[in-house]
C-alpha cells in the first residue's frame, strides 16, 4: 500500500459495537508525519451483540446512518473503511517455523526472515477459521533463542515464532455484507485489540509489558503486549451491561477479572512481564473505575487516552472513539510511503543472488 500520496488521504475507523457504532475520520498528508481528525461521529447500535452482526437490515442500517452523519462533516465522503473484528470466535495461538541455512553456517538475509516468517505461518485451520493477523514475536537463530533482528548474523538454522489471530469466517463475512448493505466498501478488518493499542499505547508501555483492557457494553477484551507487539489476547463474552449494582460487590465484575487475573498470570507465567494496565471502553465512564481496578490487579492503572488527538474531536469524544480512531491510526502505517532506496534495493538483489547460490551450490 505505501507509495507516494499526491493529495491529502482520508482513511475511516469503524468501529461496530453492541451499543454504539462510531465512526473517525483521519487525514494524512505526504509532507506531515502526523494525522488530523477531520470528523467523528457516534450513534446507538442496533443488531450487534457481542461483536456478531445478529440482524443482518438493523446493522446495516446503523452503519449508514453514521456514515452518513460522518460524511455530513466533511467536504469529502469516508474512504479507505477498516472495521473492526472481536467476538467468541476471534483467538489467538502461536506457531513456530524453522528453515536450514547451510551446514557450515551464512549470513541471514532478508529472504531467509520471509521464508521462516512464511513457514510459521503455514498452520492447518479448521475449514470454517481465517488468519486475521501474522505477528512475528521473535527470531532464533541455531541455538540462541530470542533475536528481535537476525539480518546479517550467521547461522546454521533460522526460526522464528509468531502470535497468529484467526477468526470465524462467517463472522468475518457477516461484517463485510453488513457494511456492503450500507452501501460503503471494507478496505480491512482489524482486530480491536491491535487498534486500541495503535491508538493508544506508547511505544515504551509494549516493549515494557502493558495490559490492554476494553470493557464495552458485552465483551471485554484482553490484549497484552511486550516486545513492542501485540503477544496474548482473549475476548470474555460479558461487558458492561451484565454488571449490575456497585463495582465494588458486583459478582459479575469480580468473575470477568477473575478471568482478566488468569489470562495474566497465564503470560506472565512464560518469563514475561506486565507492568501496567491501561483501559478502555465505556468503562472507563463508570465512577471510580481506575481506583477500583488498582485495587483489584497487580498493576498500576491508567485511563486510555488516544494519543496526539489533533482536530475536530472533543476530548469526551476522543475516550468513546478509542477503536474508531484507533483503526484509523492502524491503517495509517500502511498507507505512509516507504523511503526509496537505491542502494536498499542494489543490496536486495545481491541477497537474492546469494540466497539462490546457497540453496543451489
Amino acid at each position: 500500500m505505501g507509495g507516494v500520496i499526491k493529495k491529502p488521504l482520508v482513511i475511516t475507523g469503524l468501529d461496530m459495537g453492541s451499543s454504539k457504532i462510531s465512526a473517525a475520520a483521519l487525514e494524512i498528508f505526504d509532507a506531515s508525519p502526523g494525522s488530523r481528525i477531520l470528523a467523528y461521529e457516534s450513534q446507538p447500535s442496533k443488531g450487534i451483540f457481542r461483536g456478531s452482526v445478529m440482524s443482518l437490515d438493523e446493522a446495516s442500517n446503523s452503519v449508514a446512518k453514521v456514515l452518513t452523519k460522518l460524511s455530513e462533516k466533511m467536504a469529502r465522503g469516508p474512504g479507505n473503511i477498516y472495521v473492526n473484528i472481536s467476538g467468541d470466535t476471534v483467538a489467538g495461538e502461536k506457531s513456530r517455523g524453522m528453515i536450514p541455512l547451510s551446514s557450515r553456517g551464512r549470513e541471514v538475509t532478508k529472504f531467509d526472515m520471509a521464508k521462516c516468517v512464511n513457514a510459521a505461518g503455514t498452520i492447518r485451520l479448521p475449514f470454517d477459521r481465517e488468519i486475521m493477523h501474522r505477528i512475528v514475536l521473535n527470531y532464533s537463530i541455531d541455538d540462541q533463542p530470542a533475536i528481535k533482528n537476525p539480518l546479517g548474523l550467521y547461522a546454521s538454522r533460522l526460526s522464528c515464532e509468531m502470535y497468529m489471530i484467526t477468526a470465524g469466517i462467517n463472522h468475518i463475512q457477516n461484517i463485510y455484507k453488513c457494511v456492503d448493505n450500507a452501501g460503503y466498501d471494507i478496505k480491512g478488518v482489524v482486530y480491536s485489540g491491535i487498534a486500541d493499542g495503535a491508538g493508544l499505547l506508547e511505544d515504551a508501555w509494549k516493549d515494557e509489558g502493558v495490559l490492554l483492557l476494553n470493557m464495552g457494553a458485552s465483551l471485554t477484551e484482553i490484549s497484552i503486549f511486550s516486545g513492542g507487539v501485540l503477544s496474548a489476547m482473549s475476548v470474555i463474552p460479558a461487558g458492561a451491561a451484565d454488571i449490575k449494582g456497585d463495582l465494588k460487590t458486583s459478582t459479575a465484575f469480580d468473575d470477568i477479572i477473575s478471568r482478566v487475573k488468569a489470562k495474566c498470570e497465564e503470560f506472565s507465567n512464560k518469563s514475561q512481564n506486565i507492568k501496567l494496565a491501561v483501559i478502555a471502553g465505556g468503562f472507563v465512564f463508570s465512577e471510580g473505575a481506575v481506583d477500583i481496578l488498582e485495587e483489584k490487579l497487580p498493576y498500576p492503572v491508567k485511563m486510555g487516552v488516544v494519543k496526539n488527538a489533533q482536530g475536530n474531536i472533543s476530548s469526551i469524544d476522543s475516550l468513546r472513539g478509542v477503536t474508531a480512531i484507533g483503526l484509523a491510526r492502524y491503517a495509517e502505517i500502511e498507507y505512509r510511503p516507504k523511503p526509496f532506496q537505491i542502494k536498499g534495493i542494489a543490496k536486495d538483489i545481491l541477497e537474492k543472488v546469494a540466497e539462490i547460490f546457497n540453496n543451489y551450490f
